[in-house]
């Protein structure tokens, strides 16, 4: 449940992220409308899922670009702590400016590539939730991103409904990253956005230590 404070926020969210995009392009999304109904509205949906709500989880948001889904889940899940992970400093030091404007402090970010940082035994099976609404094929974004989750932790991909050929082509990306797809939500945005899904990946044990394999491998040499 949204109360009307973090609704007011992601008012101001909206207006401070328009006001950034103007700089640097954080995303192809510029008008008021779109914004709020692209990046807020569908990055909240999330907190329809019941993983969001249990006590002292870390969240980490991989390729997080222009802050969503991590500004908005912040706002609303001010007791949980959120990472923002992104290879480019500027798009990380843009997050900084907006989080330092309307005030969130459970936020942090992380400067780097996933292969990286996902061999570092800080953040290696660290993490509760990864999230991801980065534009990459499944079996792709599954070596990105279940290496940061902990053993019986969940990544949550948001998708749309075209994504057969992205589920069969993962089907060995799963089982060598350990992770079993619990659930699909799907969801309607308002207008004319229409429909989309969170794929809800279960991780079951510690991520092989083959993976993952070297920067650019994932993209160049997919799971399949």
């Amino acid at each position: 449940m949204i109360t009307e404070d973090q609704q007011q926020r992601l008012e101001d969210l909206k207006n401070v992220f328009l006001e950034e995009n103007t700089k640097l392009n954080l995303s192809a999304l510029r008008d008021e409308d779109s914004v709020w109904i692209g990046n807020i509205l569908d990055s909240v949906v999330a907190l329809d899922l019941e993983i969001f709500h249990k006590k002292d989880i870390t969240i980490l948001d991989v390729g997080t670009g222009g802050g969503f889904p991590l500004l908005p889940l912040a706002i609303c899940l001010p007791d949980t702590q959120c990472t923002g992970l992104d290879s480019t400093q500027k798009k990380l030091d843009a997050i900084t400016r907006m989080k330092d404007a309307l005030g969130i402090e459970n936020v942090r970010m992380l400067s780097g590539r996933c292969e990286e940082k996902g061999r570092k035994q800080q953040h290696r099976n660290h993490y509760d939730i990864v999230t991801a609404r980065a534009v990459a094929p499944l079996n792709v974004l599954l070596e990105y991103c279940s290496p940061f989750v902990k053993p019986g932790g969940y990544f949550v991909a948001w998708k749309s409904m075209k994504v057969d050929t992205e589920l069969e082509e993962s089907l060995l990306a799963r089982a060598e990253l350990s992770c079993h797809l619990e659930k699909s939500y799907e969801y309607e945005l308002p207008k004319d956005w229409g429909k989309r899904q969170l794929l809800i990946f279960k991780k079951t044990s510690p991520t092989s230590e083959k993976y993952p394999r070297s920067t650019g491998t994932p993209k160049l040499q997919p799971i399949t």
